[in-house]
């Protein structure tokens, strides 16, 4: 690393070589009791009205003659202005600072500059959570810029045992990523390992937390993964007080959560604040909506075309009369509505705003009316589909999932009949099983003999039983595996 320079001149001329000239960054000379002086900064990224009250008009009124060493120490540790403890020293720090919002004061006849904080960049403030949404408790989500979202985990953990990390990562972008833990609760190993893999990843650039999810997990092969992700900062704070490790990427208003169990997808905020008996009526409904959204359509060509005589003679008759002119095997048909709906959902999500609503009102149009009528499509194989699709939405974090599952389920039990939907049952165990968190298997929370599992697994049980069992590892070290 390059280190900077005594000469303001020299100075100047390696930043603005550094800078290539670019429109955004600012040079200018000043004089501060005598002594010939410089401030830097990156004008976007920095609030002039901040730098110019706190910092400059006060340096701008020190009286005397003085030595640079001299105004240099009297600056630092003889006023009230809040310079940052930390000096820069070297031209790859510069850079990192003046990118990241900080003004730099540098002083002829010193090797080292001063911070000044005085980020001022434009951000999106605090909203509330469009994917995770509740009844009760926090209405606030994190937003994109990093330095906020530490705030607000910090006002919710005021203990001073949350340990937070930071740590650059991305050759050009130089992204901030911070880590948090619970010291008391976080096993010291499995903090270390994750800093330790944050720290080994080699990319060029890092935009968002989905660049460095596959770095900290590291099965491979899975349609499952053991990082898990929230924008609500107080589900945030719950996980490391559980014992696990939070990770935060400056530009990404998600947070990831590690270790990651199968169990959490279908618990919500709201089952801590409701009744313990509703709460468990929840969890139970969802773990039911996710064997519909995978299961359902293939179930439903497994038994109509290889074991009919188990269905109802009315329900074969209604199954029979919706597809007798329609031209495509049923599995086909079950596999091509899927995709529709992927094709709906996809453009939906696209689409500007204002027209968004029109792809509802066309496929409609298209699919629930003209292509029935028309003979292309099932009625009854469309609200198989449809009642599986809406059960997906249930439980959001497993979407992705859901759908490869859902698509070889079909194929399976179109070509093999019930030993295929036996088959793509067994795909979907191997599929959990070869998830693993450190020495954690991904089902972990569903072992019957962890000291939590009747308090807060499938069903969920009072504060008053359970409050000793906030720890994920509140068991012994045999159900590890």
């Amino acid at each position: 690393m390059k280190q900077l320079f005594i000469s303001l001149e020299k100075n100047k001329q390696a930043l603005n070589s550094l800078f290539d000239n670019s429109a955004d960054y600012y040079f200018k000379y000043i004089k501060i009791s005598n002594v010939k002086c410089a401030v830097a900064m990156c004008e976007d990224l920095t609030d002039s009205e901040k730098l110019w009250n706190v910092y400059l008009h006060p340096l701008n009124e020190l009286d005397g003659k003085r030595k640079p060493e001299e105004v240099f120490d009297y600056i630092k540790n003889n006023t009230t202005i809040p310079f940052n403890q930390n000096t820069v020293t070297t031209f790859e720090q510069a850079m990192t600072f003046l990118t990241s919002g900080f003004a730099l004061l540098f002083i002829e006849g010193m090797n080292q500059a001063m911070l000044m904080s005085v980020q001022g960049y434009p951000t999106r403030g605090v909203g509330e959570p469009t994917n995770e949404g509740n009844l009760r408790g926090s209405k606030e989500s994190f937003t994109d810029a990093g330095r906020k979202n530490m705030a607000l985990i910090r006002r919710r953990i005021r203990s001073e045992n949350l340990v937070i990390s930071t740590m650059q990562i991305g050759e050009k972008t130089k992204t901030e990523i911070v880590v948090y833990y619970h010291s008391d609760y976080c096993p010291k190993e499995l903090a270390d390992n994750v800093i330790k893999r944050l720290k080994e990843i080699d990319l060029p650039m890092v935009f968002e937390a989905g660049y460095i999810s596959p770095f900290i997990d590291k099965t491979k092969g899975s349609l499952f993964s053991s990082v898990g992700y929230t924008e609500r900062p107080d589900t945030f704070c719950a996980k490391i007080c559980e014992g696990k490790v939070g990770i935060t990427v400056d530009g990404t208003p998600y947070a990831m959560i590690y270790p990651y169990f199968f169990h959490e997808n279908f618990v919500t905020n709201d089952d801590y604040t409701q009744r313990p008996y509703f709460a468990s009526f929840m969890r139970i409904l969802r773990y039911m909506a996710f064997l519909i959204a995978i299961a359902l359509p293939g179930f439903y060509v497994a038994f109509y075309s290889y074991a009919p005589q188990a269905l109802t003679s009315e329900l074969v008759f209604f199954i029979y009369s919706s597809r007798y002119a329609t031209p495509l095997p049923l599995f086909m048909e079950a596999i091509l509505i899927t995709v529709l709906f992927e094709i709906i959902k996809e453009a939906g999500l696209r689409l500007p705003a204002p027209i968004g609503s029109t792809v509802s009102i066309v496929s409609a149009l298209i699919i629930g009316d003209a292509a029935i009528g028309a003979g292309l499509i099932g009625s009854a194989i469309l609200i198989v589909c449809a009642i599986s699709t809406i059960s997906a939405f249930i439980i959001p974090s497993f979407y992705e999932p859901i759908i490869i599952l859902r698509i070889i389920y079909i194929i399976l039990a179109g070509l093999f009949g019930i030993p295929g939907i036996a088959f793509a049952t067994m795909i979907l165990f191997i599929n959990i099983a070869r998830v693993r968190s450190e020495e954690y298997s991904y089902s972990y929370m569903m072992n019957i003999s962890r000291k939590g599992f009747l308090n807060d697994a499938i069903m969920r049980t009072s504060w008053r039983k359970s409050k000793g069992n906030f720890d994920f590892r509140s068991n012994s070290d045999e159900n590890k595996n």
